[in-house]
C-alpha cells in the first residue's frame, strides 16, 4: 500500500470504526439469547469437541520460561 492509499485507508476506518462500534455495542445490547439458544449451544458443543484436554495448568512452563528470559 503506497502513502496516500495509506493515509485514505486510515482515514477512511477513522470515521467508520466508531460506527461499527455503535453497531456493535447496540446488537450485544439487543441480543436475544432466548431466541439464539440452538446457535449458543451449537457453538459451546463444537468447541467442546475440537477441545484438547490439557495434562498440565502450564505454569511449570510458564517458569521455565521466565527463568531463561531473567538468566
Amino acid at each position: 500500500m503506497n502513502e496516500p492509499s495509506s493515509k485514505a485507508w486510515a482515514e477512511h476506518w477513522g470515521k467508520v470504526g466508531p460506527k461499527l462500534e455503535a453497531i456493535r455495542r447496540h446488537e450485544l445490547r439487543n441480543f436475544d439469547h432466548q431466541r439464539e439458544r440452538a446457535a449458543i449451544d451449537a457453538l459451546l458443543e463444537m468447541a467442546v469437541a475440537h477441545a484438547v484436554p490439557r495434562t498440565t495448568s502450564g505454569l511449570v512452563e510458564w517458569q521455565r520460561r521466565l527463568r531463561k528470559l531473567y538468566s
